[in-house]
């Protein structure tokens, strides 16, 4: 029990420092193993697009970076895992629906492993757009993008469980409990199935809208996988799930989301 509660309190403590520490973000913060570029505007042809720039400053290992770009839908088109190769340069770019006084939230975390789990760094701005920024928006020219949505992780073979997952509501009322139900999630081409005994959640491949990964009130110091979708009437709909292993510290969250969102259809 004392061991149970020193980790609860760790996680709250640890939350409260998150929060913070996203809160303060006015910069890119500084790392011994990447450089990240202020998100701005270009022009790529007839299209405003907003950039967002990572440099991996490592000599030798590979990481791993996710990159989500808020605000421009809720597609997967401005939602990237691209691994970094050592000494090279990434540019990503999402074409905006709308530009004028707008803000778009970014989102920028490198990891140094596929699982997702050991993070080097995060990075939360956001790009209050101006027309002045509009005008003096540069050409993109020959410049290279990282093609929309590309999304490279360790291949997992359909179907597959993960047990014990945490399942809960994304707008999830006040509790002790970070989630609502525990159970098994199983992946396949055609759905999701989440069973705890006592429900069955499933979701149809064809409905998912997206697939995200990211923190959520009230548990804001892990990342869940979100999945949004259309339910039985047609309707917006939203679950989270997480790796529910030794008190949802386990860590294997990271190839529940790539395993979902490699399966999206």
């Amino acid at each position: 029990m004392i061991h149970r509660r020193t980790i609860a309190t760790t996680l709250v403590i640890f939350a409260f420092a998150f929060a913070s520490d996203a809160r303060a973000q006015s910069k890119p913060p500084a790392s011994r193993w990447v450089e990240i570029g202020k998100p701005h505007l270009a022009k790529r042809g007839k299209a405003i697009v907003l950039v967002e720039t990572i440099t991996s400053t490592s000599s030798k290992d590979k990481l791993w970076a996710l990159v989500d770009v808020d605000g421009a839908g809720e597609s997967n088109d401005c939602n990237w895992l691209k691994t970094l190769e050592a000494k090279q340069t990434y540019r990503f770019e999402c074409p905006l629906k709308k530009v004028e006084a707008e803000k778009y939230p970014v989102r920028v975390r490198v990891y140094h492993d596929a699982k997702l789990e050991d993070r080097e760094l995060l990075y939360e701005p956001v790009l209050d757009v101006t027309p002045e920024q509009i005008t003096a928006a540069e050409d993109a020219g020959a410049a290279q993008a990282v093609p929309l949505g590309a999304f490279e992780s360790v291949e997992t073979a359909l179907p597959v469980t993960f047990k014990p997952t945490w399942y809960r509501h994304v707008d999830k009322g006040f509790g002790m409990k970070a989630y609502e139900n525990s159970g098994d999630l199983t992946v396949s081409a055609d759905d999701l199935v989440f069973v705890d005994g006592k429900k069955t959640i499933r979701i149809p491949q064809a409905r998912i809208l997206s697939v995200r990964w990211e923190p959520l009130p009230r548990d804001i110091a892990n990342h869940w996988v979100v999945v949004r979708f259309t339910d039985d009437e047609g309707k917006p709909d939203a679950a989270a799930f997480r790796d529910g292993g030794r008190l949802g510290t386990r860590g294997s969250t990271g190839p529940i989301y790539q395993t979902v969102r490699r399966a999206k259809k």
